[in-house]
């Protein structure tokens, strides 16, 4: 995914930048209707606008977005200041810098046609609930609630091994220094507190089927902390270099429980477990 950056050197507009730069004006034009043009932190699609001396602009050249269509069976939760989806795997949650277009949340607001407000994110390759807030008054509690760790959010995943008993993982995640792409882990420099309870709730001859729930809100928190302790999720190349098995990252938020932030009633929303989960199941662990 080439990804041009330059700063501008005279008045002109971004058609004519990108000609000067060599970019051919199909692929600058895919790129502005997907929202990979950026100039200084602003996606722009017009390519006629205009830009400075000393413009920063960053032009993304074949990036494709996902390639999938909203349905509104993701849709299990919806009232007048929430709704939460069940995010399918290999779907982003937001936009990323080269696209903004086909992303979880460029679905939800052209689905409600009205102001969406996002809060907390999966991975790509993690499946399972989002929510997100439908009034600005609500944004202020489910804010707090997030910060203060009063959404309990529980996962279910496949890792490698046999994970005999229930525990609570206590180590602190933080970037490795310099990694590109960023990757984190245990006990780096500025690490931050993380904690993830884990228990079996089915094991096999090669791998647990296992519940974890995050106590704390760290990037990538469960994959790291599974494969900081010998049991990393099956499908997760990412942290188990040594991962050979043809399955896709094997992890899915599967509910969510909390008050409501205008009401103050109880809420739980549960899904069932993925199509990649079953078969597995189904032939055994």
């Amino acid at each position: 995914m080439p990804i041009i950056k330059f700063t501008a050197e005279k008045k002109t507009t971004i058609l004519k930048l990108a000609e000067f730069k060599g970019i051919e004006r199909e692929k600058l034009e895919k790129s502005l209707k997907i929202g990979g043009v950026i100039v200084n932190g602003r996606r722009v699609r017009d390519k006629n606008f205009a830009v400075k001396k000393g413009d920063k602009v960053s032009i993304c050249i074949d990036e494709n977005p996902p390639e999938i269509e909203f349905s509104e069976n993701w849709i299990v939760f919806k009232d007048e200041f929430l709704i939460i989806v069940n995010k399918p795997q290999g779907l982003t949650t937001q936009g990323t810098m080269c696209y903004d277009v086909n992303h979880l949340y460029y679905f939800v607001k052209q689905y409600c046609k009205s102001y969406v407000g996002l809060h907390h994110r999966l991975d790509r390759d993690t499946s399972g609930l989002v929510l997100f807030t439908l009034k600005k008054e609500a944004n202020k509690p489910v804010s707090e609630m997030f910060k203060n760790k009063k959404i309990e959010k529980t996962y279910i995943a496949v890792v490698n091994g046999i994970l005999k008993e229930k525990k609570e993982i206590d180590f602190p995640i933080g970037r490795i220094p310099a990694s590109q792409p960023a990757k984190w882990w245990t006990n780096m420099p500025n690490s931050k507190e993380a904690r993830t309870i884990v228990k079996p709730l089915k094991t096999g001859k090669k791998y647990s089927l296992i519940e974890a729930m995050p106590l704390t809100g760290r990037t990538h928190q469960i994959r790291v902390h599974l494969a900081s302790i010998g049991h990393p999720i099956l499908g997760d190349r990412f942290y188990n270099a040594e991962e050979k098995e043809n399955f896709s990252l094997m992890l899915h938020c599967k509910r969510l429980r909390f008050n409501h932030p205008i009401t103050g009633k109880k809420i739980t929303v549960e899904t069932d477990l993925p199509k990649r989960f079953q078969k597995i199941l189904e032939k055994g662990l």
